[in-house]
């Protein structure tokens, strides 16, 4: 059965909740970032090597591949204003950051 913390964030819109600090920092970094965020970058990074391997010209894998930057770097900056009181989700943000940046 859905809470009707759920409506809520429906209402007010997935960025807009998170941005505004509706969400709590530990499901922002672990369900948001950690997993739903690495599975969409997975999923992006597959397609991108599928795309080059068919020979697809360059600039277009590449910008599929570079297309989920401005959202990896969405997470990043709403878990390190919201946890502002943990330095340890902060750090680990950063480097799931660094890492969808190298991979």
């Amino acid at each position: 059965m859905n809470s009707p913390d759920v409506f809520e964030q429906v209402k007010r819109g997935y960025f807009a909740s998170r941005w505004n600090g509706h969400v709590p920092p530990r499901t922002l970094f672990w369900w948001d970032m950690v997993i739903v965020g690495t599975l969409v970058n997975t999923v992006a990074g597959l397609v991108s090597l599928i795309l080059l391997a068919k020979g697809v010209h360059g600039s277009i894998w590449a910008a599929f591949h570079l297309l989920l930057i401005p959202y990896n770097l969405f997470l990043l900056v709403t878990v390190w204003r919201i946890a502002d009181d943990s330095a340890v989700l902060r750090a680990l943000a950063v480097c799931w950051f660094g890492f969808t940046l190298l991979v």
